[in-house]
């Protein structure tokens, strides 16, 4: 079943390495080098940034020169960005470079996810989707210990990362999977999106602020805690792990409850009661500091696809893909905000009030979502898609989702 996908999924592991690696490097080389925490987020918001564009402006590209050409040429440039980093050690700069990265990534996840659609069947797209979030997840954990190869304050990680994004190349370039279709541009109708769900709509966008700023910042809110590269490396990787573990429990409950918006409400105040806690890290035991951002990981992380799950409800039949896809784009823009917004606070208060910033959203989010429970009646459980787990990388991987069916390019 996995024989015409394997090389692409190698690819998969490849990049996702090298880019958890990345995740946790970026910010902390950032710190040693004294860019400070606005900086910081301006350079986690750059990375998103490029991720959007990259939603409109690969498609195109593809359809002139083919996936092949584009793969190629977007994971070269990617793979020399690192490299970029390790030469020009100024903020500027480095916003210019995440930017790129952004781009880059967002368009090698498209023709990865094209590919893996025109090689997968109704029958087996569940099974293919499902391999493909087990591997992107996994990936990008055992990504962050990577940094424990060499200091952040040489080069040698900037190198490791450069050498896995052109490691990706390989397995991809010489796939004799069928070529895919274009990939989906995405066109997201924002008065569409809110007539179809409101809820969804603000859930997505301040989820994305939310869990931009902690992709972006929270390496620098654990080393001022004090912990060691390891234990850094512990701290981002288990918010993953807890998302991962919630999503088959979680997408049980939410099929059987009569509306899905209470599970949202319920998620982001679980979210929004972590966050307080780890305001107080400093005073929290270790064993506790893990659990209380596992638990932030769980709900925090599950908030995106819920979101999904529940505009796709009241979406007519053949849209799935429109809708998705335009969500994950409103997810986008709210990443560029979060990292911006969250850094101008741990700026002027300290590190620990970022967890103050995606508090109040996920605050915000959970009372929208129970105060609109009276304005709109939920779809009834009989008349719904059934929930499954979602990755943010391109709008692509809305087409290769199982819920697609036969409304996935072919």
């Amino acid at each position: 079943m996995f024989a015409p996908v394997a090389a692409l999924l190698a690819g998969v592991a490849l990049l996702m390495l090298g880019n958890g690696l990345f995740l946790t490097l970026v910010p902390l080389r950032a710190e040693i080098e004294g860019f400070g925490a606005a900086w910081i987020g301006a350079i986690g918001a750059a990375y998103f940034t490029g991720f959007v564009l990259g939603c409109y402006l690969v498609p195109p590209l593809v359809a002139r020169v083919g996936h092949i050409r584009v793969y190629a040429a977007v994971a070269a440039l990617g793979a020399i960005v690192p490299l970029l980093h390790a030469l020009a050690l100024t903020p500027l700069a480095w916003i210019v470079f995440r930017v790129v990265l952004g781009l880059c990534l967002s368009g090698l996840y498209m023709v990865i996810e094209s590919w893996l659609n025109a090689a997968s069947t109704l029958r087996n797209r569940g099974t293919v989707f499902s391999a493909y979030m087990a591997i992107h997840l996994a990936s990008v954990t055992a990504g962050q210990y990577l940094i424990l190869i060499d200091s952040p304050g040489s080069s040698v990680l900037f190198s490791v990362a450069a050498i896995l994004f052109a490691l990706a190349v390989i397995p991809v370039c010489l796939t004799r999977a069928p070529s895919p279709p274009v990939p989906v541009r995405a066109r997201p109708d924002l008065r569409k999106l809110w007539r179809n769900s409101q809820v969804a709509v603000l859930g997505c966008m301040t989820n994305g602020m939310a869990n931009g700023a902690v992709w972006s910042l929270t390496p620098i809110y654990a080393k001022n805690l004090g912990l060691s590269l390891t234990g850094i490396a512990v701290f981002v990787s288990i918010a993953i792990v807890g998302g991962a573990f919630v999503q088959y429990p979680l997408g049980r409950l939410s099929d059987r409850l009569p509306d899905r918006r209470w599970l949202i409400a319920g998620l982001c105040a679980v979210a929004a009661s972590a966050g307080l806690i780890l305001m107080f890290g400093t005073a929290l035991p270790l064993p506790a500091l893990y659990t209380a951002y596992c638990l932030f990981g769980a709900a925090a992380f599950s908030v995106y696809g819920f979101s999904v799950a529940h505009a796709n409800d009241h979406a007519e039949p053949g849209e799935f893909v429109e809708i998705s896809a335009g969500l994950l784009v409103i997810f986008g823009v709210g990443a560029v905000a979060g990292p911006l917004l969250a850094s101008v606070l741990m700026e002027a208060l300290g590190a620990r009030y970022l967890f103050l910033f995606t508090c109040a959203v996920h605050a915000a989010v959970a009372l929208w979502a129970v105060w609109r429970t009276g304005q709109r009646d939920a779809v009834a459980p009989e008349d719904r898609e059934d929930y499954v787990p979602m990755v943010r990388t391109s709008p692509n991987a809305c087409a290769l989702d199982p819920r697609a069916g036969d409304t996935a390019p072919r």
